[in-house]
């Protein structure tokens, strides 16, 4: 068995399940030494098979199980695009061809697994994001569903010959089927273990042509016996599992009703006798696999009854919100850790609020009827149907919780959501999600609560009862929410004078603790939760936005006393808080998802010139040296950022820098962190291969704002990187 030498050590040493890759690797070249010989051959590949091992122990089992796939996957993983249906399907028939031997569940169980093996390793590399993951896994699932489709046509055509239609001229011409995809495979955003939700439609009744073994049948029996097969050979277990869980209950009459439907039954189904979420559910929908002509004409009859022009903003927002209180309760006494799917904040809130808006708006506005959750959301936000800060928080929840949801997932391949509560797990969970150094675990709990507050706190907006009454206002009125009026709008806002007076008190209470010498009377620790909560009245309304900066500072509360890490505070950093929260939800969120940044805020006492001089580049260079390994080098550069970038906020916030200064800090922090990041690259390569034999010779070329040395606060890094090849 080969040994681990340094350099095998050096790609297991930062892992985020470091035992369960090198476990593998001594069994995998225990079991199959020939195998072994080339991945001790190819230190790229042996780098991304253990880090396949340590994210997924579902595929460190499919490569010790077949380990010929480790020469395919030295080829494939190099191919860095998203494969098309068309692509898969063609590897698909080579591999049938190849293992002409296995039954067809197996086949395509064997071939989904081999498959992600490829999109998960670019998965984890990062250099495919989520949607093109999501993309890349509906274009397999279609690629299976054809082949299946192919499968039980060509069993089904010998037993009774090939279903017939009259076509318009008085002729027989095949008749047509189509297997439509609803859910996350109608909209392209499939996960690593999602049931595929499907339903089967067919063009005509009639009969089947002559010649088949068995003799002819009706058009109807012959559709019902093709929608089964295909469901067996997709859907049913073998010794290697089902390539998918397929359900089927979202057909016409659900359980009750037949496997496939003709295209007339089926559009009257919809038209006359559907329940409003069965409606919903063609929001996302699309001709997976079959006759696309059949399902147009399909969604052409039944989109009226989906996006009705009489619908009410009122009525829409009503019927989403009933199914999601009818899932709360459903899921009210389910026991473990957070959902990511089903939970407060988590992914469905986040698909319930553009479903909702799209079907309140969508009747009259055919560009917001998008089935893909992103892009919906999106254009709701082009509409001014949400504020432009909800767009961006809802888009980068819904990426975070998505890629939670594939990391449990692809653990052992179970559809499970539910993140573990168990200390020990949740910190490989918590590694999984690349979050690095000895805070990994605190820091990835903290982005967890503030995306799903975020996630949460819109959900709440949008579905109560000012919420409705707003959207509907700007439905009718046209009036958009502009970014620079939204300070105005939330001032006029009142909220009740008791829930404020909670929210000070609550604040003033977490606060005054962190303010407290420990060992304080229980006199003397009430009198100090009174003078903070008069200073926190006096801070707010001196402020831009009183109630912006009160919610947030009762946010930041609610996150200290989350924290683990002791944070002492003083009056000035609390005046700095308030300061900064009632002018920016941007870094008021910055420091509700990470309160220890609260001691970055630079007070009114500091010194002027020292803050004024800091050089950037020194510093994020000394806190990224410090460190011994490439997540804690990613960490510590984020941590140090973070901290640099709220002091210059925080700054501007009190006027005490000009705009242009403003900018000036901000474009020598980016440059500083491109550095940063460039010297982490290097040294990560070294630890993983060794010296350079040359000194790279490489360049970042700043363009936009970059360029220009005007960096704002949330703009993009424009940057071209140039390299000399000849060295």
């Amino acid at each position: 068995m080969p040994s681990l030498d340094e350099k095998t050590e050096s790609l297991l040493r930062d892992l985020p399940d470091a035992e369960g890759a090198r476990l593998f690797f001594e069994r995998f070249t225990a079991e199959h030494p020939r195998a072994a010989q080339l991945l001790m051959r190819d230190r790229g590949l042996l780098s991304d098979v253990l880090a396949l091992a340590a994210w997924s122990p579902l595929l460190a089992a499919t490569l010790t199980r077949h380990p010929d796939y480790l020469q395919w996957l030295a080829r494939e993983r190099k191919e860095m695009r998203v494969k098309t249906r068309e692509e898969l399907e063609e590897s698909l028939a080579r591999f049938a061809l190849t293992n002409s031997q296995l039954d067809a569940q197996v086949l395509l169980a064997r071939f989904r697994r081999r498959e992600l093996l490829r999109i998960y390793l670019r998965d984890i590399r990062r250099t495919s994001t989520m949607v093109e993951t999501t993309e890349e896994l509906s274009n397999l699932a279609d690629a299976v569903l054809a082949f299946a489709l192919s499968h039980a046509h060509q069993e089904l055509d010998n037993r009774y010959g090939q279903p017939t239609r009259t076509d318009e001229r008085g002729r027989l011409a095949p008749a047509e089927f189509s297997i439509v995809a609803l859910g996350k495979l109608g909209s392209f955003e499939l996960n690593y273990a999602s049931d595929i939700d499907l339903l089967f439609i067919f063009s005509n009744d009639g009969a089947t042509a002559s010649g088949g073994e068995r003799g002819e049948t009706t058009n109807r029996e012959y559709f019902i016996k093709l929608a089964e097969m295909i469901a067996r050979v997709v859907g049913q277990p073998s010794g290697e599992g089902a390539a998918y869980r397929v359900d089927l209950r979202l057909r016409p009459h659900g359980r009750d009703g037949a496997l496939a439907s003709s295209l007339d039954e089926a559009v009257r189904y919809y038209r006359e006798t559907a329940q409003a979420w069965e409606r919903q559910a063609l929001i996302r929908s699309r001709a997976a696999s079959g006759s696309v002509p059949l399902y147009n004409g399909f969604a052409a009859r039944v989109v009226a009854s989906v996006y009705t022009v009489e619908q009410t903003v009122e009525g829409a927002l009503a019927q989403v919100k009933l199914a999601k209180q009818k899932i709360d309760r459903h899921h009210a006494r389910d026991t473990g850790g957070f959902n990511v799917k089903l939970g407060r904040g988590g992914i469905r809130e986040i698909e319930f609020i553009a479903q909702a808006l799209q079907l309140a708006y969508g009747g009259r506005d055919e560009w917001l009827r998008a089935p893909h959750t992103l892009i919906s959301i999106g254009r709701l936000a082009d509409r001014d149907l949400i504020r432009n800060r909800e767009r961006v928080a809802l888009a980068g929840a819904y990426v975070f919780l998505r890629t939670l949801e594939h990391r449990l997932q692809m653990e052992h391949g179970l559809q499970t959501h539910s993140v573990p509560d168990e200390r020990e797990r949740r910190a490989i969970v918590a590694r999984r999600m690349n979050f690095g150094g000895a805070d990994a675990l605190l820091d990835f709990n903290r982005a967890l609560d503030a995306h799903t507050i975020h996630v949460r706190d819109i959900f709440e907006r949008i579905f109560g009862k000012e919420g409705t009454e707003e959207v509907a206002r700007i439905g009718a009125s046209g009036d958009s929410f502009s970014p620079s009026l939204e300070p105005e709008r939330a001032a006029d806002s009142e909220q009740p004078i008791d829930a404020l007076t909670a929210a000070t008190t609550s604040a003033a209470r977490i606060f005054a603790s962190h303010m407290t010498e420990a060992g304080s009377t229980s006199a003397a620790a009430d009198e100090g939760i009174e003078r903070v909560a008069r200073y926190i009245n006096t801070a707010t309304h001196q402020s831009l936005n009183a109630r912006r900066a009160l919610m947030y500072a009762a946010r930041i509360a609610a996150s200290l006393d989350k924290a683990t890490e002791p944070v002492r505070l003083s009056e000035e950093n609390l005046k700095a808080l308030i300061q900064l929260c009632g002018a920016s939800e941007f870094f008021g969120d910055h420091l509700a998802s990470n309160p220890s940044l609260i001691q970055a805020l630079p007070t009114e006492g500091a010194e002027e010139d020292e803050v004024a001089k800091r050089d950037y580049h020194a510093l994020l260079m000394e806190a990224v040296e410090a460190q011994q390994s490439f997540r804690a080098e990613l960490s510590a550069l984020r941590r140090a950022w973070a901290r640099l970038l709220i002091e210059t906020g925080a700054l501007d916030a009190g006027n005490r820098i000009t705009m242009r200064e403003a900018n000036r800090r901000q474009t020598e922090l980016a440059a500083a962190s491109l550095d940063a990041a460039l010297m982490i690259a290097r040294r990560e390569h070294v630890r993983r291969y060794g010296e350079f034999d040359h000194e790279p010779r490489m360049t970042i070329l700043g363009l936009g704002r970059l360029g220009g040395r005007g960096m704002d606060y949330g703009s993009d890094l424009d940057v071209v990187l140039i390299y000399d090849d000849a060295m």
